[in-house]
């Protein structure tokens, strides 16, 4: 591919592609799957047909890839944000039970200075 070629590809507008391609419900973005490949493979040799669709297999898996582990940092940081608030929760109810323990003591403190 030229310099030229690629700044070509590269500029596309792919985001208002992909917008267009989201707002699909899975039977229309399956069917628009299979049109494509069905307009474009009589177009090409078989050896170009099984390298166009390992190329598309590998970009598939390689998204999926960089999706599973971005969601499992994600779910991770947010089990640890989870746990911290439940910490922090813990130790409100633990000082709310001492608070109330000490009020106690000194209530029953003062009752036996009284007597």
């Amino acid at each position: 591919m030229t310099n030229d070629a690629y700044d070509k590809f590269i500029n596309q507008d792919f985001k208002n592609l992909a917008s267009w391609i989201y707002s699909l419900n899975g039977y229309e973005f399956t069917l628009i799957a299979t049109l494509v490949a069905f307009l474009i493979s009589p177009t090409l040799s078989i050896n170009e047909q099984n390298s166009l669709g390992n190329f598309f297999e590998q970009m598939g898996q390689t998204l999926l890839t960089i999706a599973a582990q971005n969601q499992t940092i994600k779910h991770k940081s947010r089990q640890i944000s989870t746990m911290n608030n439940n910490s922090v929760e813990d130790l409100h109810k633990e000082i709310q039970r001492i608070k109330e323990e000490l009020y106690q003591l000194r209530k029953d403190s003062l009752m036996n200075d009284n007597i």
